[in-house]
This record gives C-alpha cells, sequence and structure tokens, in this order.
C-alpha cells in the first residue's frame, strides 16, 4: 500500500499550502505572546497583578501554539501531501480539519480575555480554565482526527514522496491516532478526587509522550528532505523523477527501519495503562524510559549518517543548509542534556527545551523547501533566510544553556519574578539565558517575515 503512487493533483496542493500558512500564523502569534513574557518580566512591570496574571497566561498559549498547534499543521501538511488525491468527500473532510485548526487557534489564542480563568501548568499541553480555551482544545483535536481519517481513507499516495518517506508519515498518523487514545484512556481511568493542575499533568502525560514520537517522525522526514535537496538538486527535466534519498551503501528499508523504532514503541504504549495504575510513579516512569528509549535512537543514527554528508557541503540553498545543520545540532544538544538527567533537576526543561527547538527549526526547513512548490517564492537564496535559522538556533542555545546552568527553572520560567535574593552567579546565568530567549524571539519573527514576504511576492 505505501508504494502506490499516484500523480498529485494542484487542488490538494492548495490545502497542503494552507496548512503551511496556519501552523506559520500559530507561531507568529505565540511570538506575540513571548513579548508579554519578557515584559512582564521587567522590573517596572514585573510585580503589577496585571502582569502576574498575563504571564501564566501568556505562557500557556505560547506553549500550546508554538508546540501543539504548529508542530500538528507541519504534521498534517505532510499527510496532505501523502494523501492526495482523494475521493470528493475526503477532500472535504480535510478542509473542514483546517477549519477546526484555524478556529481552535483563534480560541486558544483569545482564551486569557476570560478573567475567571487560571492558568494550569501541566506538562505538554498546559490549560487555561476557559471554555474558549477547552473549545479550542477540543477544535484541534476533531481537526486532527478528520485529517488522520484523510490519510487511512487514502486508497493511493502522491508521487512527491518515495517508500520510506511514505512510511514515515504514515506511520505519524497512525501514532497521532495513538495518543488521541492515550488522552482519552488517562482521563477516563482519572479519579474524579484528582483536580486542578495535577489532573491535567496526568491526563496529557501518557498521550503527550506518545505525541513526541509523531514529532520525531517527522522530524526525520525533515531531515532526510532539506538533506537530499542539499547533496541532489534534480534539474528541471528531472522533475518527474525521485532522486534518491542521501544514504550512500543503504536502501530503503534501512530508512524504513528507523522509522519503524518510533511506530513500534509508540504500539508498546498502551502497556503503559495495562500494567499500571495512571496516578502510579511506575506509570510515569514507563512512559519516560519508552521516549528515551524509542525516541532518541533513529534520530541520532539519522544525524550520524547525514551530518558528514552536508557539514562541509557548499550548497546553492543555502538556507536549507544553514536550517538543517542548527535543527540537528539543537536536538543533538538536547540529547545530550537529556544523558545529564539526575533526578527531578533543570536540566529536565533544558533538555525537552532543546529537542522542542530542534524539530521546530526542522519544520522552518520545511517552510522553505515547500514554499516554491506551493506556488511561492523560493527563499533558500535569499541571506535573511540563511542568518535566520542561525539568529534562531544561537539563540535558543544560550537560553537552554542559562536554564541547565541557572538551576531557576521554577523561579524565572514559570514565574515572573523571584530573582532579587538570588547569587550573582545564577543571575549572571539568568541574563544569558534572557538575553538568548530575546535573540530566539527576533529569529521568530524573522521566519515569519521570510515566509510572509514569499507569500505575498507570489511568482
Amino acid at each position: 500500500m505505501l508504494s502506490r503512487i499516484t500523480n498529485h493533483e494542484p487542488r490538494t496542493t492548495s490545502l497542503s499550502r494552507l496548512w503551511l500558512l496556519l501552523g506559520t500564523a500559530a507561531l507568529g502569534v505565540a511570538g506575540l505572546y513571548s513579548l508579554i513574557l519578557v515584559v512582564a518580566r521587567t522590573p517596572q512591570f514585573k510585580e503589577m497583578p496585571l502582569f502576574i496574571r498575563l504571564f501564566h497566561e501568556a505562557l500557556v498559549v505560547h506553549v500550546d501554539l508554538s508546540v501543539l498547534v504548529w508542530f500538528l499543521a507541519i504534521a498534517c501538511m505532510f499527510m496532505s501531501l501523502l494523501a492526495a488525491p482523494a475521493r470528493e468527500i475526503i477532500y472535504g473532510m480535510e478542509k473542514a480539519a483546517l477549519l477546526c485548526f484555524a478556529f481552535g487557534s483563534l480560541s486558544i489564542a483569545a482564551s486569557p480575555l476570560d478573567s475567571k480563568a487560571v492558568a494550569l501548568m501541566s506538562n505538554y499541553i498546559p490549560v487555561i480554565t476557559s471554555p474558549i480555551f477547552f473549545f479550542g482544545l477540543s477544535l484541534i483535536l476533531c481537526g486532527t482526527g478528520l485529517m488522520l481519517a484523510r490519510v487511512y481513507t487514502a486508497k493511493k499516495f502522491s508521487v512527491v514522496f518515495d517508500a520510506p518517506l511514505q512510511f514515515g508519515i504514515y506511520s505519524t498518523a497512525l501514532i497521532a491516532l495513538l495518543s488521541i487514545a492515550g488522552f482519552f484512556w488517562s482521563f477516563k481511568r482519572m479519579p474524579d478526587i484528582i483536580e486542578g493542575q495535577q489532573r491535567y499533568e496526568l491526563g496529557f502525560w501518557g498521550g503527550g509522550h506518545i505525541l513526541q514520537f509523531a514529532h520525531t517522525q517527522i522530524l526525520m522526514v525533515c531531515w532526510l528532505l532539506l538533506a537530499r535537496a542539499i547533496i541532489v538538486i534534480p534539474s528541471a527535466a528531472e522533475g518527474s523523477k525521485i532522486p534518491p534519498l542521501p544514504m550512500v551503501g543503504r536502501n530503503d528499508n534501512f530508512i524504513i527501519a528507523l522509522f519503524a523504532i518510533g511506530l513500534l514503541a509508540a504500539i508498546a504504549s498502551p502497556l503503559g495503562y495495562t500494567l499500571y495504575d495512571i496516578t502510579s510513579m511506575e506509570h510515569r516512569d514507563f512512559f519516560t524510559q519508552l521516549m528515551i528509549g524509542g525516541g532518541g535512537i533513529a534520530p541520532t543514527v539519522l544525524t550520524l549518517l547525514l551530518l558528514p554528508k552536508i557539514w562541509r557541503k557548499t550548497p546553492d540553498k543555502k538556507a536549507l543548509w544553514s536550517t538543517l545543520i542548527m535543527s540537528i545540532i539543537l536536538f543533538g544538544y538536547g540529547g545530550v542534556l537529556g544523558g545529564l538527567i539526575q533526578g527531578q533537576n533543570v536540566v529536565i526543561p533544558a533538555h525537552y527545551h532543546g529537542s522542542i527547538v530542534g524539530i521546530t527549526l526542522a519544520f522552518m526547513g520545511a517552510a522553505y523547501l515547500y514554499l516554491p512548490q506551493f506556488g511561492y517564492r523560493d527563499v533558500s537564496r535569499w541571506k535573511l533566510a540563511f542568518w535566520q535559522p542561525i539568529v534562531y538556533g544561537v539563540g535558543q542555545l544560550m537560553h537552554i544553556s542559562g536554564l541547565a546552568w541557572s538551576g531557576g527553572y521554577g523561579v524565572l520560567r514559570k514565574t515572573p519574578g523571584g530573582m532579587a535574593d538570588l547569587p550573582p552567579d545564577v543571575k549572571a546565568a539568568l541574563g544569558f539565558m534572557g538575553a538568548g530567549g530575546l535573540l530566539a524571539i527576533i529569529g521568530g519573527i524573522m521566519f515569519v517575515i521570510v515566509v510572509i514576504r514569499a507569500v505575498r511576492n507570489t511568482r
């Protein structure tokens, strides 16, 4: 089934590009909310009740739009490309999914307007206890489900992907379904006595871990596509032929095997529910260890294979090169920090922050790669597009390093104040972290500007 291909239809391309634009818009709004986080930490405003309240709610919206919505939108873009063409009813299903995502994102962005709501900083999906927020989150869930249904009902797959990438994207859809099942399973088995942040922490724990496997699958798809564009650039005459993936001495089955690691780990996830109570430490440890083993092996192997081929490469499309390099560096840095975790310490958020940023950079590279294929300008040779991932990546490296160095995640990341009595070396680390965060915000704004310029000046 995964090897069957057909011609790519223009109408599907039009929907696929809407996923990219929607994800970029969500990322841009998330960046605006990050500015509130910066203002809320300044000495003149950090003690004001308004900014103390807005800090937590802005952080929730920033995380959900920049991680959940942005990541899922890019995954849906690839699913859209994979599942083309489809019957008219299935095509309408994708339009409904896009509408769900659009209104869901707007609802999440508007949820801080509810003055009675409370922000709860649960892992994976932090929430705001407002009907507006939960309506938006439900729409995102419905949109994802509709997009998965589109993929599952497709009888043919697009010619734009060869067999390994088809398997990678299709396995992402399967993992996403398991993730949604995990969310429902967790909340169904949740004791009524558990309330507040702990309820959502436990409710999103299992499914949130499973969802990371889906993000990692698309990360590897992006790495392979970017590496192929950098190493082998087909001429116009070869446009109908898919160039080989940049794996000298490796066949398609090897790449499929790498994707299968994450899929098998996700398939094993129901054991975390059948063997352990969701309120137990064993349940939490099961998913932590599953993610360490199942989520890190394949990207590490792929990094070792790709990096020597692209590091000294002088590509024509430099923006793709810089994005891929910075993505590998940040994702690898997050993995190294993960190996340094001992108990519950500040290295944990530094670790997953690095991994998240590595995925974000890969998705930015995919945006640069697909803009000309969606009928927009080719930005891969622009200086602004070349420097954008470097500015963003270096800023995030500073931010993550300051986070790991300071040991003050609980003070600075989730509260606007708390710096007055800290030692000078910790203050220096936090200052380094803050400077990196500001640089990362600039890099994020640069990405949105690049995409807007490319779309406005359609070729």
